[in-house]
């Protein structure tokens, strides 16, 4: 007596698409359904949960951050113009670039001294505030290091300008200007704990 076994097919590639799975294999479906999950972007998600880590703090030196913001060696968040309502702009300095909030100006009492001189230092200390406002309002306050720093850039900005005039008087009186100023914003920062004003 001879048994004879039924031919057994030469086995075709997983990628066949003549290949149906289920019919030969009970267990695919579950297998592709495991594979093929749902991804998390999918889900309705509110607008701050989307924008959350985009805005997020990184951890770190904050002064430095700050002064690489405000330097622009570090582009706005990418929600910036949405949270805080402007989007900086670049100039060119003598002594750098400096990123300007455009709506920004020097807030002094009665526009009293060299208003329009400190205007571009005043303008890139508004953007370093307002990236302080940014950041609490995204829940990730940056440390009293960044407004360290932007008082310190705004400090050495308006004296790179006193420092380059040309005649002795006007280098005087820019410097005494730029102390008043200077000395003004930090008095001021310390008293509000170095924290978002």
């Amino acid at each position: 007596m001879q048994v004879r076994n039924s031919p057994v097919s030469a086995r075709r590639p997983a990628t066949s698409p003549s290949e149906s799975p289920a019919a030969e294999k009970p267990n695919a479906a579950a297998g592709t359904a495991a594979i093929h999950q749902k991804d998390s972007f999918s889900a309705p998600a509110s607008a701050l949960a989307r924008t959350a880590k985009v805005g997020a703090a990184p951890a770190g030196d904050h002064g430095k951050l700050m002064t690489e913001y405000l330097t622009g060696a570090r582009p706005p968040p990418a929600d910036f113009e949405q949270v805080i309502g402007y989007k900086p702009y670049a100039i060119q300095t003598p002594h750098g670039q400096r990123m300007q909030d455009p709506l920004g100006y020097a807030s002094v009492p009665f526009q009293i001294g060299p208003v329009k001189e400190f205007d571009p230092a005043a303008k890139t200390h508004d953007y370093g505030y307002d990236l302080l406002r940014y950041f609490e309002k995204k829940g990730t306050p940056l440390g009293p290091d960044a407004r360290k720093a932007a008082d310190a850039l705004f400090r050495k900005d308006m004296f790179d300008y006193a420092n380059d005039q040309k005649g002795f008087l006007d280098r005087v009186k820019y410097r005494s200007w730029a102390q008043i100023y200077a000395t003004a914003v930090e008095l001021y920062s310390k008293a509000q704990g170095n924290g978002p004003p």
